[in-house]
């Protein structure tokens, strides 16, 4: 622990927090099952619909063209999942924050930033306000979800 010099009060230095790397994992392994909940049995058809995306066979379809298949846009996910995880730790600690509860309101004022901006984007692009409602409430419950998990569960 390191002393500010102006106030003398005690102050933790970003590197000496301590991260519970068992709730990161944790909560991207529950984003990554609410994701597959969400765009593949909840609102599959709707998210489809709005990219204009048709399934035929096992082919994927964009406005009629094929869609190559790849593994790229899964593992991007994962990548940004556990971003999000370190980002809402360290960000939660800055603030103090030590209970679902209270982590659960961050992540939603985060996902309330994300959802405007889901949505801003979309009527630059004209796509239809159910891509938005779609996309716009994943990011709000996903950063709930990641705030209630990384606030409530502190390593000691």
């Amino acid at each position: 622990m390191r002393i500010n010099s102006i106030n003398s009060q005690p102050k933790i230095s970003i590197m000496e927090r301590k991260t519970n790397w068992l709730a990161i994992v944790v909560s991207v392994v529950v984003s990554m099952l609410v994701g597959f909940l969400w765009y593949g049995l909840l609102f599959s058809q709707q998210w489809m619909e709005g990219n204009g995306i048709t399934l035929e066979g096992e082919k994927l379809f964009k406005n009629g063209v094929e869609m190559p298949m790849s593994n790229t846009p899964m593992i991007f996910n994962t990548v940004a999942m556990v971003f999000y995880a370190l980002v809402m730790n360290w960000l939660l600690g800055r603030m103090g924050v030590n209970t679902w509860m209270d982590g659960a309101k961050t992540g939603g004022a985060i996902g309330l930033m994300m959802a405007a901006g889901v949505y801003t984007g979309n009527l630059f692009a004209n796509n239809p306000a159910s891509l938005s409602m779609v996309d716009g409430l994943y990011s709000l419950v996903l950063f709930v979800i990641i705030g209630a998990i990384v606030g409530g569960w502190r390593k000691e």
